[in-house]
């Protein structure tokens, strides 16, 4: 796959993410877009520091590890959304789990905020999150896009 494709494959699937309701996956996945990710480069130090010692300045280039951030490619965009929905499809996974794990049949969440009526955990079979999760592994190979 390559960078223009990447890019197509990311409009795309964020374009089907807003429209089924998902928009908050894509959102979070723009912020960190947004704040780009982050490196470590090798700069010389003498050019952000002043070292000058009663008017000398030292000849010695002093060589340091900078943290910065630098764009993601449309690739590395497309792997973010990817894990996005792949973390997404995990948390029927997630609440069976931790349902067994539990010993119960359901678990409700109450929020204190008025207004919000919580979320709950009910047991389900699973068997269609298996499948989806199963399916969206398929397409992410033969699209040449793998999990990190």
């Amino acid at each position: 796959m390559d960078e223009g494709e990447a890019k197509a494959a990311y409009d795309g699937i964020s374009d089907v993410l807003r429209k089924v309701g998902l928009d908050w996956v894509v959102e979070q996945v723009e912020e960190d877009i947004r704040l780009g990710k982050t490196v470590t480069i090798e700069a010389d130090a003498s050019e952000f520091i002043d070292d000058q010692v009663a008017g000398h300045r030292r000849g010695r280039r002093k060589m340091q590890e900078f943290v910065t951030t630098e764009p993601y490619s449309n690739i590395e965009r497309l792997n973010l959304l990817l894990d996005a929905i792949d973390r997404v499809l995990a948390l029927p996974q997630f609440a069976t789990d931790a349902l067994r794990t539990l010993e119960a049949k359901s678990v409700t969440f109450v929020s204190d905020i008025e207004g919000d009526e919580g979320h709950s955990l009910l047991s389900a079979s699973g068997q269609q999150e298996d499948a989806a999760r199963r399916r969206f592994q398929e397409v992410r190979e033969q699209a040449g896009v793998t999990a990190r």
